[in-house]
């Protein structure tokens, strides 16, 4: 049986507590000399506080709580410590992806193996700042740990319903928003290639078309464009397996129109606030920033979407609001090329944060726009 413990890392004496329960996990007395260690954020100590306080100036969030420390932990002769490092570190990739930094170990100097997780408080690709609500224990949490336990055979609380699937804590939130999540992007593609398929193959074709790598196995793992990591099938839900994709082929007519990936009210919401400025002649800059920002919000609304060759445009929707920030920012401070802006002397670091991520999104799409270019030529 894997029980599963959360505790909090609040903000006592600045990130000290923080740097403390990164310490302690990664003991190297407790961890076999620091072999049983892994995760996304460093290999020492001082790296993964280092990326964990840069991710948190980044979005300006230094204050409140700095993190979570999560432990599993299993009765005596239940795991092996080689078994328990691969739990852990699915669990990491399951329940935080790549959104939050974390490191995870596994301590064999007490009786019963146990393996401990500490990550960051704040979402490294959005600046969300993590927020535990009652009932997320049973919903995500011990869900995620029990579906790892089950694959690797090992026993679990069995918590998770029939049919429900666990969830990362970033997807869930990003559903509960109505914003697009990568496992949302990636059905709604799949939704619409099979309207559009003749067999499996066709289907696998049509994926390819649109610059999906697609790799096969016992699962079918899909990954968009723009992404350097895809979803397992079994991952998407019912409806997506190999199987279930195949009947779905033969059976379109019973197809429901697809589903838009940002909900409506999100649309509108950003639409509102957009109109003002919309009236008046809008610069090269800014007309690029609210044309990519319209097709991220809308790709699958159009009548023939992928005929858009903008192969960032599913990544741009996945940061949705980043997107919007930038295009708010130079439209309100009336900027009409990138030069004005590097001239700029920001007032805060949140505003260099913001007008770096402008720049840098203005050099990702000069690339993707060379990238085009070749690929047409060829």
């Amino acid at each position: 049986m894997a029980i599963t413990k959360m505790r909090h890392i609040k903000e006592s004496g600045g990130s000290s507590g923080l740097k403390r329960s990164i310490t302690y996990i990664m003991n190297p007395d407790k961890t076999e000399e620091g072999l049983l260690t892994g995760g996304n954020a460093g290999v020492t100590v001082q790296e993964v506080f280092d990326a964990m306080m840069e991710t948190k100036h980044h979005f300006g969030k230094t204050k409140g709580r700095q993190g979570y420390h999560f432990v599993i932990s299993w009765k005596p002769g239940d795991i092996t410590k080689e078994l328990a490092y691969k739990v852990a570190g699915e669990f990491c990739e399951r329940y935080l992806g790549d959104d939050y930094d974390h490191v995870f170990a596994v301590h064999t100097d007490q009786d019963h193996i146990h393996a401990h997780i500490v990550f960051n408080s704040v979402n490294r690709r959005d600046g969300y700042k993590y927020r535990y609500e009652k009932g997320d224990w049973e919903k995500f949490i011990q869900p995620v740990t029990d579906a790892v336990c089950r694959e690797y055979g090992l026993k679990d609380l069995s918590m998770q319903r029939t049919g429900e699937r666990a969830m990362q804590y970033a997807e869930h939130h990003a559903n509960k928003e109505g914003l697009p999540t990568l496992p949302k992007i990636v059905r709604a593609d799949i939704d619409r290639m099979i309207l559009q398929a003749d067999s499996f193959e066709d289907f696998l074709a049509c994926m390819h078309r649109l610059g999906y790598r697609i790799r096969e196995g016992k699962y079918v793992t899909y990954c968009p464009p723009g992404f350097t990591k895809g979803r397992r099938d079994k991952n998407l839900g019912p409806g997506y397996s190999r199987d279930e994709i195949r009947w779905r082929i033969c059976h379109k007519e019973m197809e429901p129109p697809p589903s838009p990936v940002i909900d409506p009210v999100q649309v509108r919401k950003m639409d509102v606030r957009l109109q003002p400025y919309l009236s008046s002649r809008l610069s090269p800059c800014q007309s690029v920033y609210v044309i990519r920002l319209g097709r991220a919000a809308r790709y699958l609304e159009s009548r023939n979407p992928y005929a858009v060759k903008w192969r960032a445009v599913r990544k741009d929707a996945m940061e949705i609001r980043k997107l919007f920030e930038e295009c708010m920012y130079l439209l309100e401070h009336d900027i009409h090329d990138l030069d004005a802006l590097g001239k700029i002397k920001a007032s805060s670091r949140k505003e260099k944060n913001l007008i770096g991520r402008i720049m840098e999104r203005n050099h990702e799409q000069s690339e993707t726009i060379k990238e085009e270019i070749v690929k047409e030529k060829r």
